[in-house]
């Protein structure tokens, strides 16, 4: 399902919202309908709004093509809102239509976003949104390796040494980096001192799961055609919450224990060459303001 063009997307496509609706229990949809997709507590900052809706019809309204996935697919499917733990939302994309990402990178910074590009070896591998009033948004671009799509995956994993030799610095890393990442835009995770405290692996999921959209009019998102069997590939029996703390690393049926480099060759997928456009595109925002 193709986005039109339209601020709303279209809701006619024969099928698609039955098909999305139906397996969907009751009390979810009773929750979807009466939009409660807030719950007190969690492990959100008091400042944070949990919302997705919003940065969605910004997607929507400049024809960029993603997929909700992770947590936030798996709540929306499961409870009829996001998890009551919710740090981010997860999109996804093709790497193939970053272009629509980049044009939409200025309407962003209009809104408030500080927008951070994170490369791997030299590719992008995710956009990052981010507003003091909302969750993050998180963007991964996948790339195809014949049958499968894949995306590095990555983790911060705090101090990289004995914290009572780096809780100082650490602290004024973090406010540097926040600070630093409202100028610089890329980030390219393999280098210091980004790699020093990264546990990296890598998304690793049939193509067959992303080939299809389909617009879910009860969330107001896209998400995967075969959305079933893909959170079932994900997290198992995803229709009931674990028993035991979900952990990505040992848990999650998608994510492969290596880094991209030993699964795929890197030789054939192209390095970013958006660096010089986003410059200019920042320079000429400035000189609007």
């Amino acid at each position: 399902m193709k986005l039109t063009g339209r601020k709303t997307p279209d809701r006619g496509e024969p099928g698609a919202e039955k098909e999305a609706d139906g397996v969907l229990n009751a009390e979810a949809i009773k929750r979807a309908e009466a939009g409660e997709n807030e719950e007190p507590g969690g492990l959100l900052k008091p400042s944070w709004i949990k919302d997705y809706r919003s940065f969605a019809t910004l997607l929507h309204e400049h024809d960029v093509p993603y997929l909700a996935d992770s947590g936030v697919l798996l709540g929306l499917m499961r409870e009829g809102r996001l998890l009551n733990h919710e740090k981010d939302i997860d999109l996804q994309m093709w790497a193939e239509d970053e272009e629509s990402l980049l044009k939409l990178v200025p309407f962003a910074w209009q809104q408030g976003y500080t927008v951070t590009i994170w490369l791997y070896r030299g590719r992008v591998i995710q956009y990052r949104f981010l507003r003091e009033d909302q969750l993050p948004v998180h963007i991964m671009l996948f790339r195809r390796s014949g049958s499968i799509a894949w995306c590095p995956a990555g983790e911060g994993t705090g101090p990289p040494y004995p914290v009572f030799l780096t809780r100082h610095f650490y602290h004024y890393f973090v406010v540097a980096r926040k600070k630093w990442r409202e100028r610089v835009i890329a980030t390219e995770v393999t280098r210091w001192p980004w790699k020093a405290r990264r546990r990296v692996g890598t998304w690793w999921v049939p193509a067959r799961f992303f080939e299809q959209r389909v617009y879910h009019p009860l969330f107001g998102v896209y998400i995967p055609g075969e959305w079933e069997n893909y959170l079932a590939y994900r997290y198992g029996n995803w229709r009931v919450p674990p028993e035991r703390k979900w952990d990505i690393w040992r848990d999650d049926g998608a994510l492969q224990l290596k880094r991209p480099e030993k699964l795929v060759d890197f030789s054939r997928y192209k390095s970013w060459d958006g660096a010089r456009l986003l410059k200019e595109t920042r320079k000429k925002a400035r000189e609007e303001q």
